[in-house]
Parts: C-alpha cells; structure tokens; sequence
C-alpha cells in the first residue's frame, strides 16, 4: 500500500489540514490537523476557550474529511488541491509506511 500525506493551510478557512493520497485504492482523504491546531490553542489561551471557535472548525471540515475523493495520479491530486485553492508548489507529500 502506498500512503503519501502531506500538510496545509486550507485557504479559504485557515484551518491546518493533512491530505492522505492513496496510491493503491487511487483516492484523496482530508483530516484536521489537530497537532497543529493544538499548538496554536497553547500559543492563544483564548481559543482555546472559545467553544464557539472549535465548533465552527468542526463545522468547516466535516465535510470534507467524511469523504474520499477518487484521483489516479499525483497530477490528479495536484489538480484536485489547486481546485481548492491550494498552490502546488506549497506542498510537499511524504510517503508514510503502514504495517
């Protein structure tokens, strides 16, 4: 199975995502992510508190991250991300190995 994954700034919402391609089952899926997202609630206390804020986060990405999106190729996921609006040259995916 080859999984690549690679992080970004959703442009339209500001919320940090990771993007897994499957090359194997040739699809794309999104998640939170919440590394990032708990890094920026210890920097800003007041996020953190904000329910208001986690709840429109999770309103933002439910979505997206509830669904696999078919591509075959790298092309095609670049394509796909740049329809979002996420400029190919501000990504980097990395192969992550599963057992």
């Amino acid at each position: 199975m080859n999984i690549y994954k690679a992080h970004f700034i959703h442009p339209y919402t500001q919320v940090p995502m990771i993007v897994y391609f499957n090359q194997s089952d040739r699809h794309v899926t999104f998640e939170k992510d919440n590394e990032v997202l708990g890094l920026l609630f210890k920097l800003e206390k007041n996020l953190a508190e904000d329910k208001q804020f986690q709840n429109d986060i999770d309103q933002m990405t439910m979505n997206m991250c509830k669904t696999q999106y078919p591509v075959d190729t790298f092309n095609d996921v670049f394509a796909f991300l740049e329809v979002l609006g996420v400029d190919k040259d501000d990504i980097t995916f990395k192969q992550i190995y599963v057992h």
